[in-house]
């Protein structure tokens, strides 16, 4: 069975003009957790997340003169609560994971598992031109084993 068959069934994109305040919304209105950017020709950009959105509100380290980085600790959370609304206006594009782990349609099922149990997921399944073809997720994948095991039986 091809990792293809495990891709999951509503499928939210987003443009990578979109600004992330309105993707927030679309990602809580469609009750997930992230979503790929693709552009006009559907080629795959990359990955917007509330993880990667989160990652963007903590604080970075400062690189001093000789090289040391110093990690700020900001001990309030209203500081964090600041910077999410100055991301909101900002395009999908500066806040998304640019590395975003895929497959291609006909690698095995069980290439999808190993990739989704040692480095998380979702994985993109793209076509040999990066064009998104789907995308699997820990439910997606669980859905196709289940469904297997079932005719299997």
């Amino acid at each position: 069975m091809p990792c293809y068959a495990a891709i999951e069934k509503k499928l939210v994109k987003l443009a990578p003009d979109q600004n992330v305040e309105s993707a927030i919304a679309l990602l809580k209105k469609s009750k997930v957790n992230s979503a790929p950017v693709v552009d006009e020709q559907g080629k795959l950009l990359g990955l917007f997340s509330f993880k990667g959105l989160m990652r963007n509100l903590i604080p970075v380290s400062v690189a001093m003169t000789d090289g040391i980085k110093v990690d700020i600790k900001v001990g309030a959370a209203p500081g964090v609560a600041k910077r999410l609304g100055r991301v909101k206006p900002l395009k999908v594009t500066e806040v998304m994971d640019r590395k975003v782990l895929s497959v291609g349609p006909e690698e095995p099922l069980w290439e999808g598992v190993s990739l989704l149990t040692n480095h998380g997921g979702p994985l993109a399944v793209v076509d040999e031109h990066n064009k998104l073809l789907g995308m699997i997720t820990y439910t997606s994948m669980l859905a196709e084993l289940e469904a297997m095991q079932d005719s299997a039986e």
